[in-house]
């Protein structure tokens, strides 16, 4: 008699991925757009403008990145991640909400504000990740954060119907001005979307694990130097972080900069961009979902290694595409595999990490993430300021992409969930 399979959809997991619903509106609207307001209103186009927002978005992702670690220590130590999640959540709305004032404040205010969010966005989205080794069972990590990242794209769109909808019959000329509203609009549409699912995940925090120790910064600051000081009792977990460092350095360069090359080389209006993300998102939703099953069935590496290849593709199409339908074949590519590969990751990490650091880890992968994002941001604003072409500094990504799947190749897996081989992995 075949055993029942487990149960992977659960009332927790459904909770989760509401969180998720409410992270993507922000992350569909305020990252992509946020550059193109930057240069065009509050620097107004000045010589230099983009290397600036290089360096805002660098000290953004910089800062985020590197207190993940020590945030989520805490929370592991203290067993309350529901409160760490809120408060968060909380500074990314406030910052977000506020950003309309940016036009008017100068640089000086936009970048406090684009650094408050950023810095919220990531610290919270590092408590919600870690919450994947609690929620799904080893042999449906893959399904289960696939799920959650597909579901998220519906608070993407809702964001960008939002943003549409702001942009509506305004001029193509003052379009970029009104992004500030878009941004406020979607800081609202966060929150509303976050209460009900941090409603949902507080049954869940009163059955998780209680009677951790008290907070301490101390506490959580000798952790994190612990387990930096025993790293080789988590060398997959930092093996791991080395390849989505490449990789991330890759994602993030791309989406804060895509809408500036697209803008710039093919003259769409923000109207016409935010139709670009939109399609984006309706594609990456059952892409993500596919991909998630994808892992489950024949391994996170193998489905990976042909996500970077799709990854590769959009950016040299991107680099080298010059006919009119090149922005559009582009999304297409990024809607496949965008979401899609930090899902899988996502789940590739949770079968590493040890489930009573999983904040703490998970704040690695943050930093890791955040820090690769703020180098390439940095480089790419230079190289584009000084040679006055985006074209190189795209195709370089490339290698990243090549050394990060090498890196992903040698990564150990635990035994106990090797993954089925796949018909299409590399040997």
């Amino acid at each position: 008699m075949r055993a029942p399979r487990a149960r992977w959809l659960t009332r927790p997991v459904l909770a989760w991925a509401l969180y998720d619903v409410a992270a993507s509106s922000f992350a569909a609207v305020v990252p992509v757009f946020f550059g193109l307001f930057f240069v065009a209103v509050v620097a107004q186009d000045l010589p230099g403008a983009q290397a600036m927002w290089g360096m805002i978005a660098a000290a953004a992702l910089a800062l985020g990145g590197a207190a993940a670690p020590f945030y989520g220590a805490a929370t592991d130590r203290r067993g309350r991640w529901l409160g760490a999640l809120l408060a968060a959540t909380a500074l990314c709305v406030v910052a977000t909400v506020a950003m309309p004032a940016a036009a008017r404040g100068g640089v000086p205010l936009a970048a406090t504000l684009f650094v408050l969010a950023q810095v919220g966005y990531t610290l919270a989205v590092a408590i919600y990740d870690s919450l994947l080794v609690r929620l799904a069972p080893h042999t449906h990590v893959g399904r289960v954060s696939g799920f959650g990242w597909a579901v998220g794209f519906a608070g993407g769109i809702a964001a960008l119907l939002v943003a549409l909808a702001v942009m509506r019959g305004v001029p193509a000329d003052a379009q970029a001005a009104r992004l500030g509203d878009a941004f406020m609009v979607t800081g609202l549409l966060f929150a509303a979307l976050a209460v009900p699912a941090l409603a949902g995940l507080r049954r869940f925090a009163a059955t998780d694990t209680a009677g951790r120790e008290a907070p301490a910064a101390r506490g959580a600051y000798a952790a994190v130097v612990d387990t930096l000081r025993h790293w080789r009792r988590h060398r997959e977990v930092f093996r791991f972080l080395i390849g989505y460092y490449l990789l991330n350095d890759v994602l993030v360069t791309v989406l804060f900069f895509i809408a500036i090359v697209l803008r710039a080389r093919f003259g769409l209006t923000i109207e016409g961009l935010l139709w670009l993300v939109l399609l984006y998102h309706v594609l990456a939703a059952p892409a993500t979902l596919a991909f998630g099953h994808a892992a489950d069935r024949w391994g996170q590496r193998p489905t990976i290694y042909v996500q970077i290849a799709i990854l590769g593709a959009a950016l040299l199409l991107l680099a080298f595409g010059t006919w009119q339908a090149t922005p559009v074949a582009v999304v297409v590519l990024l809607g496949l595999v965008y979401g899609s590969v930090q899902a899988v990751c996502r789940s590739l990490f949770a079968l590493l990490a040890a489930q009573e650091k999983t904040g703490e880890l998970f704040g690695f992968n943050a930093i890791a993430g955040r820090l690769s994002a703020a180098l390439g941001p940095l480089v790419f604003g230079a190289v584009a300021a000084a040679t006055g072409s985006e074209s190189a500094a795209l195709a370089s990504l490339v290698v990243f992409l090549l050394v990060s799947a090498a890196v992903f190749g040698s990564v150990r897996l635990p035994a106990p969930v090797a993954p089925l081989q796949a018909p299409w992995a590399m040997r």
